[in-house]
């Protein structure tokens, strides 16, 4: 902890108005600073003299911005009747913490009231299980991965926002530790690379501190997207004292993994049963999808403290252990998954379960005629059917489809009780506020001229290039500017790293090219663009010749208008000292395409 005693003391003294809500703060901080050492200063003006010497990024401005604009979020919270969001809400947030005009008005400045649209809930009624004060007396893996976030550099109305969404989702499901069983079908819709990846993991981590025991994570049908699944919910949220379980690092699945030895991996600080809360158990790895378990299904049991007593009474729930599996929507792997349910002594109608299925519209959904379906003259579709066995074998089950193309899960029959159909609610996402769509490529709505637009005022003329028709013939030269685009953005990326004073970083450059729906074409696509990489000298004259007309006649031009003060290098001479690296960083492995289909 810091080594400012005011900075230490209101951390203390927001950390426990978390959950209860805003209190007075200068009762807060008289209680409290009892404990602080040297005495620090609890006065009101003291804090807004602080606050007036501070600035964006200061500890003390930031923590109050988290805890603020948490309170923004809040939806429907015993503390206040007015909407998220808004100038009652926050009115009503100083109120009780009894500030006075001023220190509003300061802290108001520093952390303005955040204005985000809230999730959209779809919702047949609900029984109210999922309370503040269920969150805050089982409460381990979340904060955990909004440590995680806050260190992936989120910012705290980002944060509050997943916050707030998770909750909508979590609250619909059934209380897993209720005697009664009820099975809940929902759907969350997304804008395309908007985050759902990361709601469904607050999901997960939400419904596991309250008691879910067993989660299934359907992840697509490929091994490529199987595995990127399983590594982000290792690295956020199971971290690395669950995957080792007192192993040896070298012995990691990740132990070929940067990350892993970069620190990027969670740490709880030992393992959290060690520490009074709950490990994880991965019945899945980075590189094995579930296979059948021979070692007489022990994985799968669950243990009780209570044998008397069933699995989701409070006083076995809580001491168990979570089990995770990442499974590919592949009828072999299912199957196998399916025959061990059957095989674990602990009875299936006690585990709560919850199944979140990714890309729910895709392989899960029944393509067969619903009528021949009702007649007995169909069988439902190889992976749908799996999967309505799965909810089948598991009453306890709550079913949790995510998806950014919901029409086809909507048009599910609804009368078929065994299906997906998500019955119980619909939560749509709003976009976040960094999210990049189609309206940050053209120009949907736009008043301005053609004639008028400028690389300023037109997303579509900063950011599109058009392709010219071809006689049938390889279009090669777009092809190779579109490659050489890739390469000399990569130097960009480089160069903004070393010289941005914001200490920006890049992690990830990925280019898609994609031609047509055909397997056959994109292994011959994969051979032409192997083959043009190597042949593009961009080690040498001819490449670099390229790559500084480029930048002259397009990237130097739209940076001008569109570099938002990040960086921008002056000439290609600036960035032509970073194109070595960006080449061994795309092709070092001398295999820089790869087919993913």
């Amino acid at each position: 902890m810091s080594d400012d005693p005011t900075l230490r003391l209101h951390t203390i003294v927001l950390a426990a108005l978390r959950q209860a809500g805003p209190q007075p703060l200068a009762r807060g901080l008289g209680y409290w600073a009892q404990g602080v050492e040297p005495a620090p200063d609890t006065t009101e003006e003291g804090f807004r003299d602080r606050l007036l010497g501070g600035y964006a990024g200061h500890p003390l401005v930031e923590l109050w911005r988290r805890a603020v604009t948490a309170w923004d979020f809040a939806g429907a919270p015993a503390w206040s009747t007015s909407p998220p969001c808004t100038d009652a809400r926050r009115a009503d947030i100083y109120a009780l913490l009894a500030l006075d005009e001023r220190t509003r008005k300061v802290l108001t400045e520093l952390v303005p009231v955040a204005v985000a649209d809230a999730p959209t809930v779809i919702s047949t009624e609900f029984t109210p299980w999922y309370t503040p004060a269920a969150q805050q007396s089982r409460n381990w893996y979340w904060p955990a991965y909004e440590r995680v976030l806050e260190r992936k550099g989120w910012h705290p109305e980002a944060l509050a926002a997943l916050d707030e969404a998770t909750d909508r989702v979590v609250e619909r499901l059934a209380d897993p530790a209720t005697g009664t069983v009820y099975q809940s079908k929902g759907l969350v819709v997304g804008h395309v690379q908007s985050g759902k990846t990361a709601n469904f993991t607050g999901v997960i981590a939400k419904a596991i501190d309250s008691g879910y025991r067993l989660v299934i994570v359907l992840a697509g049908t490929l091994n490529l997207l199987r595995q990127q699944t399983q590594r982000r919910l290792d690295m956020e949220l199971v971290g690395r004292e669950n995957i080792l379980r007192g192993g040896d690092e070298i012995e990691s699945d990740y132990a070929d993994d940067p990350e892993w030895h970069r620190g990027g991996f969670l740490t709880h600080g030992g393992l959290p049963s060690v520490l009074g809360a709950f490990d994880i158990m991965r019945m899945t790895t980075r590189d094995n999808d579930y296979k059948r378990l021979l070692q007489g299904i022990t994985a799968l049991e669950f243990e009780k403290q209570e044998p008397a007593l069933p699995l989701h009474d409070p006083r076995n729930l809580h001491r168990s252990a979570a089990r995770l599996m990442v499974v590919k929507k592949n009828k072999t792997v299912l199957t196998k998954l399916l025959g061990d349910l059957k095989k674990i002594r602990t009875p299936l109608a006690e585990i709560p379960v919850l199944i979140i299925d990714d890309e729910s519209d895709q392989a899960s959904v029944n393509t067969s005629d619903p009528r021949k379906l009702r007649e007995g003259k169909a069988e439902r579709t190889a992976i749908n059917g799996l999967v309505s066995s799965l909810l089948a074998q598991l009453p306890r089950a709550q079913y949790v489809g995510y998806t950014a193309t919901p029409f086809a899960n909507v048009f599910i029959d609804p009368s078929d009780t065994a299906d997906i159909f998500p019955k119980d609610f619909i939560v749509s996402l709003p976009a976040p506020p960094d999210y990049m769509g189609i309206r940050a490529f053209h120009d949907l709505d736009s008043g301005i001229p053609w004639s008028e637009r400028t690389y300023a005022n037109s997303q579509g003329k900063a950011h599109v290039r058009d392709i010219p028709p071809t006689s049938g013939e390889a279009d090669s030269a777009s092809l190779q500017q579109a490659m050489d685009a890739f390469v000399l953005s990569a130097a960009i990326k480089l160069y903004r790293e070393r010289h941005d004073p914001r200490g920006v970083s890049y992690p990830h450059h990925t280019m898609l090219v994609h031609e047509s729906v055909r397997t056959a074409d994109h292994r011959a696509l994969a051979e032409r663009l192997t083959a043009m990489w190597h042949s593009a000298g961009y080690l040498g004259p001819i490449g670099h010749a390229r790559l500084r007309a480029l930048f002259e006649t397009d990237f130097a031009p739209v940076s001008a208008a569109r570099h938002a003060g990040y960086a921008t290098p002056a000439s290609f001479a600036e960035v032509a000292e970073h194109i070595g690296a960006a080449y061994i960083r795309i092709g070092g492995d001398e295999n820089p395409v790869l087919v993913v289909n």
